[in-house]
């Protein structure tokens, strides 16, 4: 898991395959929309998706982690907390889902930490992540969900 402000984000090309490239796209649609929908958008390595919401409570839910993407979240507006445990420390609630890429676990939210505007984190196919959630008071939130090849 990485975690930092959104100005670093070259400084992971190595670490994320198209990241900069990825980035660098993003920003030029916000520059010429302004403001993009809600929905999935396709790169040349990848998508990304435009989520719109209220955090719900630390408490509730699950961990997810992915296989054939690297989860890259960057927070535009609002904040959220998100929880992260290395997947050896949670227990699987729901398999994995090929198609979803996508499968859940159920584990304490013992590592959480507040993510703001214009920062992101970085989520590896070994770690669990819990997104969308706050501690204390919902929050709202406008967030791009950039996801690139492993």
């Amino acid at each position: 898991m990485i975690i930092d402000h959104i100005k670093h984000i070259s400084f992971y090309k190595p670490m994320a395959a198209g990241i900069t490239e990825a980035w660098n796209a993003i920003q030029a649609m916000l520059q010429e929309k302004g403001e993009l929908p809600d929905g999935r958008y396709e790169l040349k390595k990848g998508f990304f998706k435009v989520q719109r919401g209220e955090t719900k409570p630390l408490s509730e839910g699950t961990f997810e982690s992915h296989q054939k993407y690297i989860d890259v979240q960057i927070l535009l507006e609002g904040q959220e907390e998100m929880a992260w445990m290395e997947l050896d420390n949670l227990t699987e609630a729901i398999p994995y889902d090929e198609e979803k890429d996508a499968a859940r676990w159920n584990g304490e939210c013992t590592h959480h930490m507040l993510i703001t505007k214009d920062m992101f984190y970085i989520a590896y196919p070994h770690d669990g992540h819990k997104a969308v959630s706050h501690v204390d008071e919902k929050n709202t939130f406008i967030k791009i969900i950039l996801k690139l090849p492993v």
